[in-house]
């Protein structure tokens, strides 16, 4: 109903007292504390954090204690998928005020190097970026965050759907601006993970003809194919005597005459958004790409992997990368999920409140519930914070 403000949490919570975060202290050892409130800067805004999801990148670091180049070296609240309501504005913003409803954007650039000053801020080297090594991230009762980057959300937004707007921009950015989908075209996504399931539900939201995903788990499948994506695909092993970039070239031929039509008529997809890192599936996607068709690497593996790039020559093919996200995705976003185009919280399989964070770290882990569901998207409510 117009004007109706929808749930600010997908639980039932009680107030929280303080600020209490939950932090990662050091490889698999995470706990409470309460940390100080501290008032928002100039241009800053303060927002009590209601809704969160946890992402891989969040468990990676409980496990392993790095990511690349981003390594933990003192104690660091987790989390970065949030959304919630400014409690607090500071000096000189004017487009906030006390009670907005808003998604956090978790990545702060510095807004001033050539990188942010040609629009490409996801690339600003100063880039501040929630639970990424030094920064604390947004499992707390509240974060302070510049008030460009927290973006509000209609009414009838809930606030889980609002935390969903950060792994639902990665997809806008990387299907949407670095794919460039267009209606009608043909298109392969690898990964029915959070980040490969919300790129194909971009995709058919952009009017895609086809949208086929690819993983090894049925479970996976199964749901990707009940709300994303057109048809699915379970590629198979090696088989005895073949190497691997064989394996991938006969995967890739075994589906393109599965579907036919078109698919076969061009000598493959459209469009290949590469959401695992996994290296057969790089070399999958490169095959099952027609002449001049476009590959978008989305997902992060090892740093080096065998790629053919012979094929790339020959075929002509258009090779990208994309990084999180850029201007204009956010919005982009919003509008998507509140216009109905995407029902995001679909991908949601588990909810815990904040005491249970731990329980849901886990969860997020093991990729299946203690319900014995398979683990899409796992959400945390955390409370109303009492200052």
């Amino acid at each position: 109903m117009p004007g109706t403000v929808a749930p600010n949490n997908a639980l039932a919570t009680e107030p929280a007292t303080g600020n209490l975060s939950f932090v990662l202290q050091e490889i698999e050892n995470v706990s409470f504390e309460d940390r100080p409130i501290v008032a928002p800067k100039p241009g800053q805004v303060q927002v009590n954090i209601r809704q969160t999801g946890i992402c891989a990148s969040d468990c990676h670091y409980v496990h392993h204690g790095r990511i690349g180049d981003f390594v933990v070296r003192k104690p660091m609240v987790l989390g970065h998928e949030s959304a919630g309501i400014v409690t607090a504005v500071g000096e000189g913003v004017t487009t906030h005020k006390v009670g907005d409803r808003v998604a956090l954007e978790p990545g702060v650039p510095c807004r001033s190097c050539q990188s942010c000053l040609n629009g490409m801020y996801n690339q600003c080297p100063d880039l501040e970026f929630a639970a990424t090594p030094p920064h604390d991230g947004t499992l707390c009762t509240y974060y302070n965050i510049q008030s460009s980057f927290a973006h509000h959300v209609p009414d009838h937004l809930s606030l889980e759907e609002a935390s969903l707007m950060e792994p639902l921009s990665v997809a806008v950015y990387s299907a949407g601006m670095r794919g460039q989908v267009k209606a009608m075209e043909n298109v392969l996504v690898f990964g029915a993970g959070p980040i490969g399931l919300l790129n194909a539900a971009v995709c058919k939201a952009y009017s895609a003809k086809r949208v086929v995903i690819v993983d090894v788990v049925d479970s996976k499948l199964e749901f990707a194919t009940n709300w994303c994506a057109t048809s699915s695909f379970k590629p198979s092993l090696p088989k005895e005597g073949e190497t691997k970039a064989e394996s991938s070239a006969r995967n890739a031929s075994t589906l393109i005459n599965e579907i036919g039509d078109d698919v076969a008529l061009n000598g493959g997809f459209d469009l290949v958004l590469e959401c695992t890192g996994a290296e057969p599936c790089i070399n999958m996607g490169i095959q099952a790409l027609r002449p001049q068709g476009r590959f978008v690497q989305v997902g992060m593996g090892r740093s080096e992997v065998e790629f053919p790039i012979t094929r790339v020559c020959v075929k002509e093919i258009n090779v990208t990368g994309s990084f999180r996200y850029g201007a204009g995705t956010y919005k982009t976003s919003i509008n998507l999920v509140s216009t109905g185009a995407i029902d995001i919280t679909k991908m949601v399989t588990h909810r815990f409140l904040f005491k249970d964070a731990v329980k849901a770290f886990e969860t997020c882990t093991k990729g299946v519930g203690e319900d014995g569901k398979t683990a899409i998207k796992v959400q945390i409510s955390q409370g109303e914070g009492k200052q």
